[in-house]
């Protein structure tokens, strides 16, 4: 029975992968929203970019096994932007 779930799962992630979702969609996602932040409260992001892997940014957590980002939290972080 684990064993079918296992290759469920992993059918459907592959399925995922297949139309685009990936940790691709969810960095190009983070840089949208970097693009909507003030100027002045850039800086604080300056980790959002291709040199760092996109788990380490400031403010993301990502999933252990498929490194999908999970969580973000910028609170008081004072950031300012239309979103």
């Amino acid at each position: 029975k684990n064993e079918k779930h296992e290759t469920l799962a992993f059918s459907f992630l592959m399925l995922l992968e297949s139309y685009g979702f990936t940790d691709e969609t969810d960095k190009q996602a983070l840089f949208e929203f970097k693009s909507q932040v003030s100027e002045d409260k850039k800086a604080v992001l300056s980790s959002w970019n291709n040199s760092f892997p996109l788990c380490t940014w400031t403010g993301v957590t990502c999933g252990r096994k498929h490194k999908r980002v999970t969580r973000l939290n910028l609170g008081g972080l004072q950031l300012g932007g239309v979103i």
